[in-house]
C-alpha cells in the first residue's frame, strides 16, 4: 500500500507541473475521473431513462448559443495559445515547455487549461443529442472523442502546459471554430445558405482529418533522438489520435465514400456501382 500511495504522489504531483497543483480541476485526477463517470452515467442511464416516454425537446434558442458562445470561446482561446508563443518566440523543430514563471509561459498554460473548460463544455452535445432524442449522432466515435481529447488536454496542461504540446490544442480549437461556424449557419442561415452548407458536410470530416495528419506528423518529432521531450503524454496522445483518425476515416467512408457508389435505376431502386 505505502508503493501505491507513493507511486501516485510522484505521477501526479512529483512529476506534475508545479504551476498548476493550485488550479481547478488540476491538483488530482478525481475531479476529472468524477466529471468523467457523472457524463457516461448521464447519457448511458439517466437520459434514456428519462427521455423514454417523453417527447423530444427542441432546444433551438439553447443550442444556437451554444454554438455562439463555442464560436467565440475558441477563437479566443486559439488566439491566446498562438500568441504565447507561437507568433513570438516557438519555431516549429523541437519546442520544450518553458516551466518559468515569465508572462508568456504562464499566459500559455492559462489558456491550456481554458480549453480543459471548452472540452467540458463540449460535453453537453451529447446531453442535447439525447434530449433531442437524436440518439444516432451520440456514437461511440461522439463520446470517445469527447472523454479522450478531455483526458489528454488534461494530462498536458498538467504535465507539459507548453511548447510542442501546444500545437494540438491551437489547431484544434481553430478547427472547432470553423466546426460550430458551420452548425449555427446551417441551423439559423436563410435557405439558401443552407443548401449550400449542405453540399460541403463532408468537408467538416476531411477538415478534421487534415487536422489529425499535421498533429501527427508535427508532434511525430518528439521520437527523434534530437528531442529531449517527455515521452509520458506523447505515449498516450498518439495511440489516441491514430484510434480517432481511423474512426473518422472510416466514418468518412460510411457516409460519404460508400453512399456516392449508390445511384437509382430506370425503375427508381437504389443500385450499386
Amino acid at each position: 500500500m505505502d508503493y501505491i500511495v507513493r507511486a501516485y504522489d510522484i505521477v501526479f504531483y512529483e512529476r506534475a507541473d508545479p504551476r498548476v497543483l493550485d488550479w481547478p480541476l488540476m491538483g488530482s485526477p478525481w475531479p476529472l475521473l468524477f466529471i468523467i463517470t457523472s457524463y457516461l452515467a448521464v447519457i448511458k442511464i439517466i437520459l434514456p431513462a428519462y427521455m423514454k416516454n417523453r417527447p423530444p425537446y427542441e432546444l433551438r434558442s439553447i443550442i444556437k448559443w451554444y454554438n455562439v458562445v463555442q464560436i467565440i470561446a475558441n477563437a479566443v482561446v486559439t488566439w491566446g495559445i498562438m500568441t504565447s508563443g507561437w507568433t513570438t518566440t516557438y519555431h516549429f523543430g523541437c519546442m520544450l515547455p518553458d516551466y518559468s514563471l515569465n508572462a508568456e509561459p504562464l499566459r500559455m498554460l492559462r489558456f491550456l487549461w481554458w480549453t480543459i473548460i471548452l472540452k467540458l463544455l463540449e460535453l453537453l452535445e451529447t446531453v442535447f443529442f439525447l434530449m433531442r432524442k437524436k440518439e444516432g449522432q451520440a456514437s461511440f466515435l461522439h463520446v470517445y472523442h469527447h472523454c479522450s481529447s478531455l483526458t489528454i488536454i488534461w494530462a498536458a496542461t498538467k504535465y507539459v502546459g507548453g511548447g510542442i504540446t501546444s500545437f494540438s490544442p491551437m489547431i484544434n480549437n481553430a478547427v472547432h471554430v470553423i466546426m460550430y461556424l458551420y452548425y449555427l449557419l446551417s441551423a439559423e442561415g436563410s435557405p439558401g445558405v443552407k443548401a449550400t452548407l449542405i453540399k460541403y458536410k463532408k468537408w467538416l470530416t476531411i477538415v478534421q482529418m487534415i487536422q489529425f495528419t499535421f498533429m501527427l506528423v508535427y508532434s511525430s518529432q518528439v521520437f527523434l533522438p534530437s528531442c529531449p521531450a517527455s515521452m509520458g503524454v506523447p505515449l498516450l496522445y498518439f495511440p489516441n489520435v491514430i484510434f480517432i483518425y481511423y474512426m473518422f476515416l472510416n466514418f468518412f467512408r460510411e457516409s460519404y465514400v460508400k453512399k456516392g457508389k449508390v445511384e437509382l435505376n430506370g425503375n427508381g431502386v437504389k443500385k450499386s456501382e
